[in-house]
């Protein structure tokens, strides 16, 4: 069995293509490209087929937004969506954001509260489902901490 890799990918590449196809699977929606144009995308992937896929959009004062988080069901429940948040909250800290927000379903908030997400802002509903508002602040190590 193959590891599982997690990859930046290049916009409008076949595997960002695979990306949007997961994302329209598992949570429906249709791919807006002006705003993909916008985003930084992650995936994982296992054995050569992506199976997870998360992007980060920065935005200015240090803010960065997750967005359009997916995981294949039949890689739910291996660490998938933990993975790909590591690397979108890794990434935004490395363009200078100390503040990660989100919309999470509600259905998904347990996810994001173990992972330090605290609801801001009031609860929405889309398209027959609810949604939460949530946010994290990323902690910048510094040098006394790493020694």
């Amino acid at each position: 069995m193959s590891e599982m890799e997690i990859r930046k990918v290049t916009l409008f590449s076949p595997v960002h293509y695979a990306a949007l196809a997961l994302r329209e699977e598992v949570l429906g929606s249709k791919p807006d490209l002006e705003l993909e144009e916008k985003l930084t995308v992650f995936v994982a992937i296992l054995n050569g087929q992506v199976i997870g896929t998360a992007a980060v959009q920065l935005y200015p004062l240090g803010i960065a937004r997750i967005r359009q988080v997916a995981t294949a069901k039949a890689a739910r429940g291996q660490n998938v969506g933990t993975m790909l948040m590591d690397a979108c909250e890794e990434y935004a800290l490395t363009k200078g954001a100390h503040q990660v927000v989100l919309t999470g379903r509600q259905s998904a908030s347990g996810f994001y509260y173990k992972r330090g997400y605290e609801q801001f802002l009031l609860p929405f509903s889309s398209h027959g489902i609810d949604f939460l508002w949530m946010r994290k602040g990323l902690a910048v190590e510094t040098e006394a901490e790493i020694a």
